[in-house]
C-alpha cells in the first residue's frame, strides 16, 4: 500500500529516522542479534534510514532496500548517495511479490512496512520465501487498535485492510516456518 502526502512526510521526517536507528534498531539487535557479514533485505525501506542501521547496527555485507514508492527509493537513493559506508542496492517493487530468487537473504527487515499491506499473509508467504534456512525476519508490526486507527489518514485504501491479532499474526508466521523466539516483544502483550 502506498503512502500518501501525509504518509510520506510522517515517514520522511527526521524524527522517525532517529526512531528506526535508535530505539527500533536497538531492539531489533537485542531480540534478534546482529547478521555480520550477512546478505539482507529490507521491504519498504522509505528514505533509506533503515539501510544506515543494518549496516552499521547490525554488520550486514550486502543490504537489498525496497520499496513501492518511486519517490521513497529517490529519497534513499540521495541519501546514501555521498555515504560509501551505507551503500545498498535499491529497488522499485512489491513485498507480495519480490524480485528475489529463493533462499536469497539471511535476514529480511521490516521497519513498518508489511502491517501496511492488505495482502499481508501473502507478504509473509514471500518473506518466507526468500530467506535462506536459519534466516531471521526482523519486524515492527502494528497491531494497537488506537494507532491502527490513525493509519487511514496516512495511506490510500488502508480502510480496506483487515489486520491481524497478535496471536493470528504469531500463527501465520509460524505456518511459514518462521518461528518466533521467546525474547518476543510488543507493548501491553507478550508472549
Amino acid at each position: 500500500m502506498r503512502l500518501n502526502w501525509l504518509g510520506r512526510a510522517a515517514m520522511n521526517n527526521p524524527a522517525r529516522g532517529r526512531l528506526q536507528q535508535e530505539y527500533v534498531g536497538k531492539w531489533f539487535e537485542r531480540l534478534g542479534g546482529r547478521v555480520d557479514a550477512g546478505r539482507v533485505l529490507e521491504v519498504g525501506c522509505g528514505q533509506g534510514a533503515g539501510i544506515e542501521v543494518l549496516r552499521r547496527r547490525f554488520g550486514a555485507e550486502s543490504v537489498v532496500a525496497l520499496d513501492l514508492d518511486v519517490r521513497m527509493i529517490a529519497r534513499a537513493r540521495r541519501r546514501i548517495l555521498f555515504r560509501p559506508e551505507y551503500r545498498a542496492g535499491l529497488m522499485i517493487g512489491d513485498v507480495t511479490s519480490l524480485p528475489a530468487a529463493d533462499e536469497t537473504f539471511d535476514a529480511v527487515f521490516d521497519f513498518s512496512a508489511i502491517h501496511l499491506v492488505p495482502e499481508w499473509e501473502r507478504a509473509l508467504d514471500e518473506v518466507a520465501r526468500v530467506l535462506r534456512r536459519g534466516g531471521r525476519y526482523y519486524f515492527e508490526w502494528v497491531t494497537g487498535k488506537a494507532l491502527r486507527s490513525l493509519y487511514g489518514l496516512v495511506t490510500e485504501g488502508f480502510r480496506r485492510m483487515h489486520p491481524p491479532t497478535p496471536e493470528v499474526l504469531l500463527e501465520a508466521l509460524q505456518r511459514r516456518g518462521i518461528l518466533v523466539g521467546r525474547n518476543f516483544r510488543s507493548r501491553g502483550w507478550r508472549r
